[in-house]
């Protein structure tokens, strides 16, 4: 890499993915349209069109980051892979571990570090993955100094995107499971909240058949069956779901050729078939993961109805918009943007 970088900024490379090495696109994200529209508005315009942000109301109001909050497994970094891909952008990785240090003064130098990094590599999207642990609310760390010069210096740095064309370039992406843990000082500058929910049917379809896309499948699967049987599971449940129950044919086939008695030397049949008895084996084991912690998919949907769209319908639906109840059914789950 030929350019000048300081110890701090060296620190962060492990989480620097130069866009040619990022393969998802959106064509690998199953989500509504609504995330997809509202992500490549406000990061693949800016980034790819950073002179038409560079006067009159749009730079006046820019912009310049985004939050993402859902259960966990619902795809967020996915997405977040996809945007640096579809705008043309290198991506920065950034977690609590990235920034926090025990020395005095580190946390806010690796902070700095996180942004002149940025301006340095623009086109770049800083993706801040399980924000709530690195800027939760300072309210609730009265007497942590560090914890809050921390935040402080993040929200200076923020701040400090100027209309240069580097610093147009560049978009924060936050990510969380807890926004209401969130210090309400960094909600402020995220005006677009955009809920990225756990799959409706249709979209838990469309993603084990794309898991289960190159597996043999006998007729006694039922995708839309097992689409209908896995309510409240995300993606990630989904894909290991999909991983065990093709563990299990893997097993059968091994536990095949250690019991042959034949003459002949046992043969692996050149695709492995994946039975029902396979599946039903693999909902048995894998579970949906938000279900041992309802409480916390609870408070996903009160703060969407407080902050997100949620809350705007229901002031509105005299006029036609419908308004969405805060239910834990998957089936009645939005997406909603703010």
């Amino acid at each position: 890499m030929n350019m000048n970088l300081d110890d701090e900024e060296k620190k962060l490379l492990s989480g620097l993915v130069n866009v040619s090495d990022i393969h998802t696109t959106f064509d690998d994200v199953i989500a509504p349209p609504d995330v997809r529209d509202s992500l490549v508005a406000l990061t693949t315009l800016s980034l790819q069109h950073p002179r038409a942000f560079s006067y009159g109301v749009l730079a006046r109001e820019r912009i310049h980051g985004a939050l993402l909050y859902g259960p966990p497994g619902t795809g967020k970094t996915l997405m977040a892979k996809a945007l640096a891909k579809g705008s043309g952008a290198n991506m920065l990785e950034i977690s609590a571990a990235s920034i926090n240090d025990m020395w005095v003064g580190n946390s806010e130098k690796n902070v700095r570090a996180v942004f002149s990094l940025a301006r340095k590599m623009s086109p770049m999207v800083v993706f801040l993955d399980e924000a709530d642990s690195l800027l939760g609310s300072r309210a609730r760390q009265p007497n942590r100094g560090g914890y809050r010069e921390t935040i402080n210096q993040f929200l200076r740095e923020w701040d400090g995107l100027t209309n240069s064309i580097n610093t147009q370039q560049i978009f924060i992406l936050v990510s969380t499971n807890r926004p209401q843990d969130m210090d309400e000082a960094v909600l402020r500058r995220l005006p677009r909240r955009i809920l990225v929910d756990l799959p409706l049917k249709d979209s838990r379809l469309a993603i084990l058949q794309s898991l289960l896309r190159d597996e043999a499948l006998d007729d006694s699967v039922s995708l839309d069956k097992l689409a209908t049987d896995t309510e409240l599971y995300s993606g990630s449940d989904l894909k290991n779901l999909a991983v065990a129950a093709a563990m299990e044919a893997a097993k059968e086939e091994l536990a095949a050729k250690n019991n042959h008695t034949g003459p002949d030397p046992y043969t692996f049949p050149e695709k492995r078939v994946l039975t029902k008895r396979h599946f039903d084996k693999a909902v048995k084991d894998i579970t949906a993961s938000i279900s041992e912690d309802m409480q916390s998919l609870k408070a996903l949907r009160k703060f969407d109805e407080q902050y997100g769209d949620a809350r705007r319908k229901k002031k509105k639906s005299h006029i036609g918009f419908e308004v969405v109840p805060s239910v834990v059914s998957s089936e009645t789950a939005r997406v909603r943007t703010r």
